[in-house]
């Protein structure tokens, strides 16, 4: 019987390879219609260490602790599996296909692997057909997959149940798997050490070769057949299933975080040539890069990302896992159309699909991201969602002039003005009337210029800031200076609404106008300092795409370096604010991992209790202010600065403490609006409280 095995594994796998290929090589083509900007193969180490950390390791997997452990064991116990089904393949072709100097550690490890990997898809059966969280979506194919990875493992320990009851037979030895019986010659009492030794080692397959024991020589024969075959049915059809199905992230993951964008988390791709390109953003499918697609054929639709975003909880167009299938269902579309090109003789039998992209896509969800990246911090499989949000921003904007109209203002604001607001840029630095600031070229030896910003600047409400860090810094004798009216708008806003062009005028205007003042001079370099988390993300790491290598700090990072250098010193708690919460700002958090920073400024403060939302740190809720979306309306669902009110609510907390200008106004706006026992106050503000007790 062993002699024959190998003929029908050459034909499965012949088939079935030949299939697999011929899809894969069909997504392979795929991925080169789309755009070719960049190359990912910079930084290998760190690439490496992303793959065994995030990929192998499944890091991610552990924010949400039950699910994401059932899924690790799941992912482990496959990757373990995968060794036993070559080993199975090889004893088509070898009845003895022992392992060298692994085969009896393997073998245990196996066993015990499997146990736990069958618990857990258990676990996963449960969560699907019964408890069912939101975030999933129901799929028979997902169920189909599961049950055969349980096919797998359960007939992995039939055919070592049946080739052990086998071998234990006088007349059956010769035609169980795994024991090369020549070398043993006739020596009974050999035969039976060796069969002990294996079963030692295979403890699920020993017990079920006890309860075999009884079946005659036929019977153990055409289980131990059916067990193998029916393990390398499954595994091959297993295979050509993967890259039809959202299961293609199997195979596409390890790649997709590998080639994962290692750029700074707060930079978004610049678009080059402006003043010669004609066309820009996404307008069609195959505008995305390789890249982009690849993170298409990897989402695994888990939807951690969308039960993360602001827009998706509080109920809007939005949901960062529909909009990557979206765009992927949109793409599968048009496979056939992209595929076949204009020469292709039989390119006219293919059917075009009369959607466009952003109807697919749905227009309401491109411009409802506030750009938080809650959805990307989520995704354990690497996927970058707000890129491909702005390079369809992009195309709306630059090409088609087809943005929100409350947009249209602040657009405008900027180009005439430099400030959303759209108030004189002569009026720039009247914030400071009466505080005697000086500007750089009074002071050219500051160590420190204040980046004021346009809401520190114009927002009346967020000149208070404005003040009060100016005298946190008088207080501590720090040397600083502004520079008044030569700021302007560092183009977060624009950039973040699509308007590309827009952007860079206005970064190039600042950066040109900081190097005038030779503000990066080596021996002669100044720390910018800004309490806008936008403006600090955007010279921090936007600027250098365009020459612009800065140093620049948050205010709260600043505050927390004065109070640990003893240079200032809080004296009471600030009237009204004991029990207190901190909003982590996106970007300053997600986008720059400032997190401790703010809390141990607010820790220094005496008699304040910090009581933490249920949302915090990398897990915490965008203000909804993010992504140019302070400027527009809201016109679906819950208002996004309210929900998030109300997680400072639960904590019982009386002041809900910020680090943004933004999270300051929309904190406010919630409070007045749902009339909540609370205030809002930004760390410098709390701060000089403290001081002038």
């Amino acid at each position: 019987m062993h002699e024959l095995r190998w003929l029908p594994a050459i034909a499965a796998l012949l088939v079935a390879l030949g299939y697999f290929g011929m899809v894969i090589q069909g997504k392979f083509r795929l991925l080169l219609v789309s755009q070719h900007r960049r190359r990912f193969f910079e930084k290998l180490p760190t690439r490496f260490a992303n793959v065994i950390t995030y990929a192998f390791g499944q890091r991610k997997m552990f924010k949400e602790k039950g699910a994401g452990l059932m899924h690790a064991f799941i992912f482990w116990g496959f990757m373990v599996l995968q060794i036993r089904t070559i080993y199975l393949f090889s004893c088509t072709f070898n009845a003895d296909g022992r392992i060298p100097l692994i085969h009896d550690g393997y073998a245990i490890t196996k066993d015990i692997t499997e146990v736990i990997v069958l618990m857990m898809l258990g676990v996963a059966l449960y969560r699907r057909l019964v408890s069912k969280p939101k975030r999933l979506t129901f799929s028979g194919e997902a169920l189909a997959i599961l049950y055969m990875i349980m096919g797998l493992i359960l007939t992995d320990f039939l055919v070592d149940g049946f080739a052990f009851a086998l071998a234990q037979q006088p007349s059956g030895y010769e035609a169980a798997l795994f024991f090369d019986w020549s070398q043993l010659g006739g020596d009974a009492a050999a035969r039976a050490s060796a069969i002990a030794h294996e079963m030692h080692y295979a403890p699920i397959g020993g017990a079920l070769a006890g309860l075999f024991s009884g079946l005659p020589h036929a019977a153990l024969a055409a289980g131990q057949e059916i067990a193998l075959w029916s393990h390398l049915f499954i595994v091959l059809v297993l295979l050509n299933m993967l890259p039809g199905s959202k299961h293609f992230h199997v195979i596409t993951a390890i790649p997709n975080v590998f080639f994962s964008d290692l750029k700074e988390r707060g930079a978004l791709e610049p678009i080059t040539d402006l003043e010669s390109r004609e066309k820009f953003g996404v307008g069609e499918v195959t505008d995305f890069t390789w890249r982009q697609y690849l993170d298409l054929y990897t989402c695994t639709e888990c939807g951690r990302c969308s039960v993360n975003c602001p827009t998706t909880i509080t109920g809007k167009t939005l949901n960062p896992k529909m909009l990557i299938c979206d765009i992927r269902n949109h793409l599968y579309a048009r496979e056939k159309e992209l595929l076949a090109g204009d020469t292709d003789v039989f390119a006219w039998q293919v059917d075009k699909h009369e959607q466009t992209l952003v109807d697919d896509v749905k227009y309401s969800a491109i411009w409802d991201c506030t750009t938080c990246r809650a959805c990307t911090e989520a995704c354990p499989v690497m996927i970058e969602h707000v890129d491909k949000v702005v390079d369809l921003r992009r195309h709306l904007v630059l090409m088609e002039a087809n943005f929100p109209k409350e947009l249209g203002g602040t657009l405008k604001n900027l180009e005439k003005k430099g400030n959303p607001w759209g108030l004189p840029s002569g009026d720039r630095e009247k914030w400071a009337a009466g505080l005697d600031i000086p500007h750089l070229t009074e002071n050219p030896d500051a160590e420190y210029i204040f980046w004021v910003g346009c809401a520190g600047a114009y927002d009346e409400r967020q000149k208070k800031v404005s003040r009060a860090l100016v005298e946190i810094m008088r207080e501590a004798k720090v040397s600083f200076a502004i520079l008044g009216n030569d700021e302007g708008c560092t183009g977060d806003p624009a950039r973040r609404a699509g308007n590309e062009y827009l952007f860079q005028m206005q970064a190039t205007a600042n950066i040109e106008m900081l190097k005038g003042y030779e503000v990066d001079k080596p021996g002669k370099r100044k720390t910018l300092v800004t309490h806008c988390p936008h403006c600090f993300n955007t010279i921090k790491n936007e600027y250098p795409q365009f020459g612009g290598d800065f140093d620049v700090i948050h205010h709260s990072v600043l505050i927390e370096k004065l109070l640990r250098d003893k240079r200032i010193t809080p004296r009471s708690t600030p009237e009204g604010a004991k029990r207190i919460t901190y909003h982590d700002s996106c970007y300053i958090g997600r986008y720059n991992d400032v997190y401790e920073e703010p809390r141990n400024v607010l820790a220094a403060i005496p008699g304040l209790q910090l009581k933490e939302m249920a949302r915090n740190r990398t897990t915490g809720m965008c203000c909804g202010a993010g992504g140019a979306r302070v400027w527009m309306e809201e016109h679906d669902g819950d208002r996004i600065n309210h929900v998030r009110v109300d997680h400072a609510t639960e904590t019982g907390a009386d002041t809900v403490a910020v680090a943004c200008p933004f999270c300051n106004m929309m904190m406010e706006d919630a409070i007045a609006s749902k009339e909540a026992p609370m205030k809002s106050k930004d760390i410098a503000e709390l701060v000089l409280e403290s001081l002038k007790a």
